[in-house]
């Protein structure tokens, strides 16, 4: 059975999607919850052979398509040259080392770079930890995760990722682009308030912002852009 080597290429493409029996690494502190980042359900993602999923429509020449469900994700570093790279990645002196490598998660343990069929069987399972289920899971240890479930829930209606790209893709072809861009700077603004209120009430803070509410609108990856 190949093993890892521990080189640390595949954590600097970026780190795992995860599965549900991954909250347990969140509750025993072995993840951080300021380490997640939600992409919704209609978020345009970039299909990557080895970490791609079910989950994924079939790509487009640019090699994004749109999830048909949410997934939580370790969010990169965002630095350069790769932003998604895992943020427990440690390099030193010309060496790779997994902070958590003896408590990784389940996407992780199944990935191999030279044999990735263990890794795509998996995700083809389309399994994927949502955040209903993590605060489900949360709400014995921290008391605000019921309403964390209920902010998420929120957003989601009033501002949903598809609708947004889809009036960002309609740009290109309507009749009256001025409506459709009154409409996207309408969602934008409601996107912002929405998540200031919640850091002025107390509800969230600056950190978590990502994994309760996924990144901002105006930040989506666009097929194009």
């Amino acid at each position: 059975m190949p093993e890892c080597r521990r080189c640390g290429h595949c954590c600097r493409l970026g780190g795992p999607t995860l599965m549900p029996e991954d909250a347990d690494r969140l509750l025993d502190g072995t993840l951080s919850l300021a380490a997640l980042v939600c992409l919704r359900q209609g978020e345009w993602a970039r299909h990557d052979g080895s970490r791609g999923a079910t989950a994924l429509a079939a790509p487009g020449p640019d090699n994004l398509a749109p999830l048909a469900r949410e997934m939580l994700k370790i969010a990169g570093t965002g630095a350069g040259p790769h932003p998604w790279q895992c943020p427990y990645l440690h390099e030193a002196a010309g060496l790779a080392a997994c902070a958590i490598h003896d408590r990784r998660p389940r996407q992780c343990r199944a990935l191999f770079c030279e044999a990735p069929q263990a890794v795509e069987e998996l995700l083809a399972t389309g399994d994927f930890l949502s955040r209903t289920e993590l605060f489900a899971r949360l709400a014995a240890a921290e008391s605000r995760a019921p309403l964390w479930r209920e902010l998420a829930q929120a957003h989601e209606e009033a501002c949903p990722a598809a609708d947004y790209l889809s009036l960002c893709a309609a740009l290109e072809s309507c009749a009256d682009a001025a409506a459709v861009r009154r409409d996207l700077a309408r969602m934008e603004r409601y996107d912002a308030a929405f998540r200031q209120l919640c850091l002025e009430r107390g509800a969230l803070e600056a950190e978590l912002l990502p994994l309760v509410l996924g990144r901002p609108l105006r930040d989506l990856p666009r097929p194009g852009a």
